[in-house]
């Protein structure tokens, strides 16, 4: 899964994110009226619905927190009766459907893994486009469409059965354009050998390729995927692997700083310091658009708020952005609320009082399908679909393409909210 910590004197402090695999039984409470009686005879089919919908009631903290419950009780009774007919793929949908009128912090998969198409798409701001593929010389090109379904139509049909509290929760799910058993089970695939992906290069011309597709796994180390955006350029996307890393523009006499993933960042504090006592820097840029969830030590934030010649009016931009997912929400929540950052980029995919890890594993033994839910939630009593940016600036196909980086270089030219 993509952990809301406490703020205690070594910092913020991010809680893992795991899941259990065992199922344990519902309270007496989270029995559903479909669950059937002594002796009758099951329909798996149902049963599984069943141990859904249950296992959602007892272990997600606030299930109904996105969707209503009458919502979620319509689509139960709405796919109940399709699900023994279904295909394999068809099943997932349904399931999907229901799944997906939870939050951004629940998942829903087979239980031996997703197969994708060799590709992988990024949507800027002027529409979605190849950022890594097997074919790397297609890298760049616009997607048109999938199996005959303009991309605006795949959008629509793929939004209801991906799990997401705001649009940046379903963008963070760009992978979906690449999964067969989503595409094949909402029909925008008829035959999976043949997904018929149109792509639109950079002098115009167009293609239409049928993509090999592989195991979840085997893509992701194929296509390099460590998160929404990849690529050789610019700088932080390049070095988005790394933990953290410094750069001091002493001509704008600003520190920047990119925390990637938790852990140890005392060697970006220690140049901080440094900076700041020596007057080559009077300002910090903090970029976060790349950090994703995960657990372990945030102290950087306990550094940056105690610090008064950062912590002040126009001395802290903070970057954030839809990768910002779980405790990464969480972190962007704490700039935004206890320190006096301008928080530049896009909205958080994830809602301010947003739901965390453990995460707790719902298997479904007939569909071999396992959902995911959070048990955890963040508690902050702050009621925004998001931690929105004080500067909304989105990214253009055309700039990343170009190596360059907008929203970096309006922060670390001194950007001011409007």
């Amino acid at each position: 899964m993509h952990r809301l910590g406490v703020v205690t004197v070594v910092g913020l402090l991010i809680a893992g994110c795991s899941s259990t695999g065992t199922p344990t039984a519902p309270s007496p409470s989270a029995q559903t009226s479909a669950s059937p009686t002594l002796g009758a005879t099951v329909d798996p089919s149902s049963a599984d619905l069943d141990q859904l919908d249950a296992m959602v009631r007892t272990h997600h903290p606030a299930p109904f927190t996105t969707h209503s419950e009458a919502e979620w009780k319509a689509k139960l009774a709405e796919i109940r009766p399709k699900l023994a007919a279904a295909g394999a793929d068809e099943r997932l949908v349904l399931l999907a459907s229901v799944v997906g009128l939870l939050d951004t912090h629940s998942w829903i998969g087979p239980e031996a893994g997703f197969h994708l198409y060799e590709v992988f798409f990024y949507k800027f701001s002027d529409g979605w486009f190849v950022v890594s593929a097997k074919d790397a010389s297609l890298i760049g090109s616009r997607l048109i469409s999938i199996g005959g379904h303009a991309i605006e139509e795949v959008e629509a049909t793929l939004r209801p059965i991906i799990p997401h509290d705001n649009e940046n929760g379903f963008l963070d799910n760009g992978d979906a354009l690449s999964k067969v058993e989503y595409l094949h089970g909402t029909g925008i695939v008829t035959d999976p050998a043949h997904p018929k992906y149109v792509l639109e290069r950079h002098d115009g011309t167009r293609a239409t390729i049928d993509f090999a597709a592989v195991g979840d796994q085997a893509w992701a180390e194929e296509l390099g995927v460590v998160g929404d955006l990849i690529g050789a350029a610019p700088e932080a996307i390049a070095r988005r692997s790394e933990l953290a890393w410094t750069r001091l523009d002493t001509k704008r006499k600003v520190l920047l700083i990119s925390v990637n993933d938790y852990g140890d960042t005392s060697a970006a504090v220690k140049a901080m310091t440094t900076a700041l006592n020596a007057g080559t820097a009077n300002r910090v840029v903090l970029d976060l658009r790349y950090l994703r969830g995960g657990n372990g030590d945030f102290s950087l934030h306990t550094a940056v708020q105690a610090e008064p010649r950062v912590n002040r009016a126009g001395g802290l931009t903070v970057l954030i952005g839809r990768e910002n997912v779980s405790a990464a929400t969480a972190v962007a929540w704490e700039f935004d609320v206890h320190t006096k950052a301008l928080l530049v980029g896009e909205a958080t995919p994830a809602r301010a009082d947003n739901f965390t890890c453990d995460c707790f594993d719902i298997h479904l033994p007939h569909f071999e399908i396992v959902v995911t839910v959070p048990q955890n939630v963040a508690s902050n009593g702050d009621p925004r679909p998001a931690v929105a940016p004080d500067v909304a600036m989105a990214l253009s196909s055309g700039d990343f393409f170009a190596g360059k980086d907008p929203v970096l270089d309006a922060a670390l030219r001194g950007i001011s909210a409007p």
